[in-house]
């Protein structure tokens, strides 16, 4: 009896492992439609997640410019996006403010929120917007409130460590195509920040944002850190 032959191209995921894909997973919380999509496909809109890191970026994604942006990277434990899989994704004004209420509530606690589940639901709201003519019309939109549940299974959060122990895996935690239009914030001073989102906010500026200089001249990339 002949042996079946096997390939190996991409490799298979080891038991209890999470996947850090070699290119960044992004999903994007679609404001629009109230759901997860990744490109073109939808997820549904319930979800929970574990985070393994979270940092602050100023500057553009898709038609939003210059605005401060929140990215985190998590691992999915329930809905329909792909699980034992990190995934990143991007959250601005009231869902990232709402978030870092919600960080800051447990943080004042006395427990890192990271040993916990968030869960991000799709809150609707009712606007205005003008169309091409400029004339106000009505519309509706989504923004994530964020809730945070205390965890009785750890074993994600051992698989998660696990992720961030491993050097290379820390290295693909970097979305460059995201953030190409971005600075990161997490190493900036305070004084700095103020400053490149008061040079910008009020620009039409849709261009490469320029890093600031650092005390030697020398413009810093932007910053990776670990949720805090």
């Amino acid at each position: 009896m002949s042996k079946k032959a096997t390939i190996s191209v991409f490799g298979s995921k080891p038991e209890n492992a999470i996947i850090v894909p070699e290119l960044p997973l992004s999903v994007r919380n679609n404001c629009q439609a109230g759901k997860w999509t990744i490109g073109d496909t939808e997820y549904g809109s319930k979800l929970s997640m574990t985070i393994l890191k979270f940092s602050k970026f100023f500057g553009s994604l898709g038609q939003t410019k210059n605005t401060l942006w929140g990215q985190i990277w998590f691992v999915a434990e329930s809905g329909e996006l792909p699980k034992d899989v990190v995934l990143v994704t991007y959250v601005k004004g009231r869902s990232l403010r709402d978030f870092n209420r919600l960080v800051a509530t447990v943080q004042s606690r006395g427990v890192e929120p990271g040993e916990g589940i968030f869960v991000p639901e799709f809150v609707k709201h009712s606007g205005q917007k003008p169309d091409e003519s400029g004339i106000l019309k009505p519309i509706n939109y989504y923004s994530l409130k964020w809730e945070w549940v205390e965890r009785t299974d750890w074993q994600m959060v051992e698989r998660a460590a696990a992720v961030l122990a491993d050097p290379s895996n820390l290295s693909r935690l970097i979305d460059l195509d995201s953030t190409q239009n971005m600075i990161g914030l997490d190493n900036l001073p305070p004084h700095e920040i103020a400053s490149l989102m008061a040079a910008y906010s009020h620009s039409d500026n849709s261009g490469e944002i320029s890093l600031p200089p650092s005390d030697n001249g020398i413009a810093q990339l932007p910053a990776m850190a670990t949720a805090s």
